[in-house]
């Protein structure tokens, strides 16, 4: 008995013409879309219908037969339409009346992507050993797209129809696979909505996948295949989460991609990993920058304070920020979002906490502390961190979320540092870039690795202690 095929939606099934079909079309530019049709005209695949139309054949009359025609008077009469509506509708009315095939569905998707590299949000994740979660390095799966997508199909089959296309991306060095996802029943007559569109980037040599975050159960079962379709008989991978979103493949392929120019060593760092003119040679340690320090202040004693003030700001800036973090270098990450989740011990030396307004309020008559009797408990025996009673505790722990927002968030700190609204040597690295994450968690002024961490205590416990698990102050700065 011969095999079921894989999948019905194949290259050569066509969506009937829609109005739902016109507008996918007309969300191109008119150069875009003038592209497209001339690639049309000449792949098989996409054939298109040159033969006389019912319109032809009644104004023909019992005149002459009208003659079908050839490919080079097709693309001049679309070179003369004057606008993305009339090419539309010659489209659906003449060469494709018979609906456009899900191969070039897929390439009008794929077209709009490269003319707006921002209109999607991505997302990367790490490849690792399912054994262990320890990194792949160089241990990575060779990646082929015609196998891959194959693969998927073959894990996703009868739960989800889906189309794979594929195309290397024109100026990085990655690879765009998009998956149109379908319910097994009924097949579909118009094009799929935006959340049943995956989107994967494969960077070239890096154990990193980006894709975008989708929310549907077709995603959902997509999402999970990829480390099944990505592993072989004898090596099975995982993806974990590197907390580093973006909404162009530029931001993140900078950050993981597989170049020695990339930005994954961020901040001050990233100097090393520049190539060509400008790159640091030599031991990191073997600086110059006393000696720059000490030219800039005789610079100042002779020059104007306010104009030495700003090239001191702009020097800082330079130190904490290197190369990266400059407006215009294509990189730049549109959200960073913390949480900040720091103990403070309570009482004494820490205003406004549990009614201490200033230092005198928690003192006795002789300049003794008050022993706070309104937590009901011994501090001692009491818990480090009581989310549900946080005066019960002995220490206080807020939680203070920080949002940044912009076109780069980190090329506007850096402007902030330059200006001077920012204090450059006291900036935590997660400000920076240096981390190179876009969401987590912050304890004692950098990012923690898991940005998940489950259980507060277990996190907290560490913090608060001492030497010897003993209890202690952490020292600030």
């Amino acid at each position: 008995m011969a095999r079921r095929p894989l999948s019905r939606l194949t290259s050569h099934y066509k969506l009937p013409p829609s109005p739902q079909l016109t507008r996918y079309l007309l969300r191109l530019s008119k150069p875009s879309l003038e592209k497209l049709v001339f690639d049309w005209l000449r792949t098989p695949l996409c054939a298109p219908d040159l033969t006389p139309t019912n319109d032809d054949l009644v104004d023909a009359g019992y005149d002459e037969e009208p003659q079908d025609a050839t490919v080079e008077e097709v693309e001049e009469i679309y070179t003369s339409l004057g606008s993305r509506k009339e090419i539309v509708e010659r489209v659906f009315e003449r060469e494709w009346r018979g609906g456009l095939t899900m191969h070039q569905v897929a390439q009008v998707d794929i077209q709009y992507l490269l003319d707006h590299p921002s209109s999607l949000k991505w997302t990367a994740s790490e490849l690792v050993l399912e054994e262990g979660k320890k990194l792949a390095g160089d241990k990575l799966p060779k990646f082929q797209p015609v196998v891959f997508c194959k693969s998927i199909l073959e894990i996703m089959d009868p739960m989800v129809q889906c189309h794979p296309y594929y195309i290397a991306h024109p100026s990085l060095p990655l690879t765009i696979v998009r998956l149109s996802l379908h319910s097994p029943y009924p097949l579909p007559t118009v094009p799929p909505p935006a959340n049943q569109i995956f989107y994967l980037a494969v960077p070239t040599s890096s154990p990193h996948l980006f894709f975008t975050p989708q929310r549907s159960q077709l995603a959902d079962v997509c999402r999970k295949s990829l480390p099944i379709a990505l592993s072989s008989q004898h090596r099975r991978y995982d993806l974990v989460s590197t907390a580093l979103s973006a909404k162009t493949l530029e931001a993140l392929v900078a950050r993981k991609g597989c170049e020695r120019g990339d930005l994954a060593a961020g901040g001050g760092w990233s100097v090393f990993a520049v190539e060509g003119e400008g790159a640091a040679e030599g031991d990191p340690l073997e600086a110059s920058r006393p000696r720059k320090r000490r030219s800039l202040d005789a610079d100042m004693d002779g020059g104007s304070n306010n104009n030495g003030e700003g090239k001191k700001r702009k020097r800082l800036a330079e130190e904490r920020f290197g190369k990266s973090a400059t407006v215009g270098d294509g990189s730049g990450l549109e959200r960073v979002e913390v949480k900040l989740r720091e103990v403070w011990p309570k009482g004494k030396g820490v205003p406004g906490v549990l009614g201490v307004v200033d230092g005198n309020a928690a003192k006795g008559k002789k300049g003794r502390p008050k022993k706070d009797v309104s937590s009901g408990t011994n501090s001692e025996d009491g818990p480090l961190v009581d989310e549900q009673a946080p005066w019960k505790g002995r220490s206080w722990m807020p939680n203070v979320d920080v949002v940044l927002e912009g076109t780069h968030v980190f090329a506007g700190v850096r402007t902030l540092v330059e200006e001077g609204v920012f204090d450059g040597e006291k900036i935590p690295t997660w400000m920076t870039g240096e981390e190179g994450k876009s969401v987590g968690m912050v304890k004692g002024g950098t990012i923690l690795k898991s940005s998940a961490v489950v259980g507060i205590y277990d996190a907290t416990a560490a913090v608060a202690a001492g030497p010897g698990g003993k209890r202690g102050r952490r020292k600030t700065t």
